[in-house]
């Protein structure tokens, strides 16, 4: 049974690191998605970035479904509101944009799932706001100035929930920089799950480096989200 919006967002805001990856070979992903559950990884977001995404995402929802049933799975690099009805009617958890598309969030909010819109400036979060966003990602982040530029955010709108993605390192001392500038969640892509590393089969490395971050997070507190 899917988790309403609310309850997704607190899981996201407890787990704090949002592993995202794409990959075309179902197999290869299935395995990319295991080595992320191994590590302790519970909230996973799969990209759309290819015309073999949706059929490996389902895939991939009846592979954690039947042996994860608790993980949250998520899509991202969604950009339009068909495409995120179709990863939902196949079971997505969350979705994720890579900008404001105002179909896409009032879509998910009728359906009563959580989406976190891509934005990047403090008037396109005000207006992710008024949508009904709860919870908005930053992006590209590190390009947009790094975690001083969620801090200038956060000064004077300190109630919002935000997601960094874009340029976060796979590091203790860079989610520390990102959590003390007010970050909620941070997404993790190639520099966690890099491409060496999947094409070498050393998907053992990722489980570890996933269960390195989840020690040091679950250290954190979490009151700012």
């Amino acid at each position: 049974m899917r988790l309403s919006l609310e309850e997704t967002k607190k899981r996201i805001t407890e787990t704090r690191i949002i592993p995202l990856f794409f990959h075309a070979d179902p197999d290869v992903a299935i395995k990319v998605l295991d080595a992320l559950i191994d590590g302790g990884g519970d909230i996973i977001e799969f990209t759309n970035r290819g015309p073999e995404a949706a059929e490996v995402f389902e895939q991939l929802i009846e592979f954690k479904t039947k042996n994860h049933p608790t993980v949250l799975l998520g899509i991202g690099s969604v950009i339009d509101t068909g495409t995120a009805e179709r990863y939902i009617s196949a079971g997505a958890d969350f979705v994720v944009t890579p900008l404001l598309e105002h179909g896409v969030i009032r879509s998910c909010i009728e359906k009563n799932i959580l989406c976190i819109p891509g934005t990047s400036t403090l008037t396109e979060i005000h207006q992710a706001e008024i949508l009904g966003a709860t919870m908005v990602k930053v992006f590209p982040a590190r390009q947009l100035g790094g975690p001083a530029y969620i801090k200038a955010i956060k000064g004077p709108c300190p109630w919002l929930s935000i997601i960094v993605t874009g340029g976060v390192k796979a590091s203790a001392e860079d989610l520390i920089e990102w959590h003390n500038a007010g970050a909620c969640g941070f997404g993790l892509g190639s520099d966690l799950i890099s491409k060496d590393l999947i094409e070498s089969g050393e998907f053992g490395q990722i489980s570890e480096k996933v269960r390195e971050l989840k020690g040091f997070i679950n250290g954190l507190e979490t009151g700012q989200c």
